[in-house]
């Protein structure tokens, strides 16, 4: 099973790399996770490992199985609930507007027939989607409140 999630975001790709490479504070700008961390403290990096806790799930456990910081991609991989995920994270530049597309790509295999599997997996891919929507608003907002313009008469509009 697969579910891929774009969304397109007012931002440079430096700056969304910044905010989506800094997993512990992820749950200061999403719902969609209420606790993050990187195994041993250190920053997200190849083989390191990763929990996570979402909303209706338990705790998952991760290993970072690529990370492309000059590519702005990097992807997850855990096991469980009778089979293996994988959540990669790319972004894109689309064009030269200051503007970055990120892509989320959710894989599932595994024996995943029990009506509970697909549910988590339903609920996984909505965790998904408003953490992307979640990153474009921060971002957005983050990008907004630092672009101050002078005018003629020295008052600032931002």
């Amino acid at each position: 099973m697969r579910c891929e999630i774009a969304v397109d975001i007012e931002s440079g790709p430096d700056h969304v790399w910044a905010v989506l490479t800094d997993l512990t504070r992820w749950p200061r700008w999403t719902g969609a996770v209420r606790d993050a961390s990187v195994v041993g403290g250190a920053a997200l990096a190849l083989h390191g490992v990763v929990r996570l806790r979402t909303p209706r799930l338990p705790q998952r456990t991760f290993r970072v199985t690529e990370y492309q910081a000059r590519r702005y991609r990097f992807t997850l991989h855990g096991e469980g609930f009778g089979g293996q995920a994988r959540v990669r994270f790319a972004l894109t530049a689309p064009d030269a507007g200051g503007r970055t597309r990120l892509l989320v790509t959710h894989d599932r295999a595994g024996w995943f027939g029990s009506p509970m599997s697909r549910l988590r997996a339903r609920t996984v891919d909505a965790q998904l989607q408003t953490l992307a929507d979640d990153l474009k608003e921060h971002c957005e907002t983050r990008r907004r409140s630092s672009v101050t313009v002078t005018t003629g008469e020295g008052s600032a509009v931002g």
